[in-house]
């Protein structure tokens, strides 16, 4: 019997298989990385990407990526995707579906620059922040995401959204296997972090940033630098356009990189999180790639270039 004769529910079964054993496999690698740890040149590479006083901006832009970035990618893939299954192929509430998200950025807008009074007294989840602009920007990127995500619901067909619906599926299937990943190797490893009291007294070169100043739990892999991997790994493989995998590919290795620009890090810690949430977002991404291929998808799988209004 040929793979595409099998009932859907054999091709999910022996997908999952395919994913579990490749993700074992690259947990064991992962873990045999640590062996590679050199605190020497780790720590000279810290110091060196890291800058030694305040930049107006860039301080602000790294904070912002690194309390922020998985955050809306999160609240933007869970949205997108309720839509989705309330939507399907009616283009009535497809057209609905555009105003209620142009809503939605407004509201997300506002609510997000809440946080300038808000954070210092702890209301909901928002934490107390010495870079107050980091609301702002939050602000304004979640009014962009949410407006321009609301001409995906008039400019693509059903085939494309059900494509990508599939691919933010994949995502979270990835996220579950990541965060099980980093969090049993952190535990196993156990890198004290770079701030930590056990690096005294080399870690006071470090310059200390005020909103995230990180001591506890380990350093070995960087779970921010895997996550934004694993959940946009399947979104870089699914696009056809060039300059799409470049920005997503750009924007998780930035992310990235804000965990050393914070001493959240060592280098390496954060290369191999990195490493290890691409290498899981490609494995579950191949390992579906049947069910995210539908046969009836035909089009240009990615955004539009340049929404506009229905009309």
């Amino acid at each position: 019997m040929r793979w595409k004769d099998l009932p859907t529910i054999l091709k999910v079964f022996f997908s999952f298989v395919l994913v579990t054993v490749g993700y074992l496999i690259l947990f064991k690698l992962t873990l045999l990385g640590a062996k590679l740890i050199n605190d020497q040149i780790d720590r000279q590479i810290l110091l060196a990407l890291q800058p030694d006083r305040y930049i107006p901006v860039i301080d602000e832009l790294m904070i912002f990526m690194t309390h922020f970035d998985t955050y809306l990618f999160s609240i933007t893939t869970l949205s997108w995707l309720i839509t989705y299954l309330i939507v399907r192929r009616s283009e009535r509430l497809a057209y609905i579906a555009s105003y209620v998200w142009k809503g939605l950025a407004v509201t997300l807008s506002v609510y997000h620059l809440c946080g300038l009074w808000i954070h210092s007294y702890g209301i909901f989840w928002w934490r107390e922040h010495h870079y107050e602009s980091v609301f702002i920007i939050l602000s304004l990127v979640s009014f962009v995401i949410f407006w321009f995500g609301s001409y995906t619901w008039v400019k693509w067909d059903y085939a494309q959204r059900k494509m990508w619906a599939r691919v933010l599926l994949i995502a979270i299937v990835s996220i579950f296997y990541n965060e099980h990943g980093e969090n049993n190797i952190k535990r196993i490893v156990g890198r004290p972090r770079p701030l930590h009291d056990s690096n005294k007294p080399w870690n006071e070169q470090i310059r200390v940033i005020p909103d995230e100043v990180v001591k506890s739990s380990p350093s070995y892999i960087s779970g921010h630098a895997s996550s934004l991997f694993a959940l946009v790994t399947p979104a870089i493989w699914a696009t056809r356009r060039k300059w799409v995998k470049i920005s997503l590919f750009g924007w998780a290795t930035l992310h990235a990189y804000t965990r050393v620009y914070t001493a959240a890090h060592f280098p390496y810690c954060t290369f191999m999180g990195s490493l290890f949430g691409f290498l899981v977002g490609t494995l579950v991404y191949w390992s579906f790639w049947w069910f995210v291929r539908s046969p009836n998808f035909s089009g240009n799988a990615s955004p539009p270039s340049s929404p506009s209004p229905a009309t």
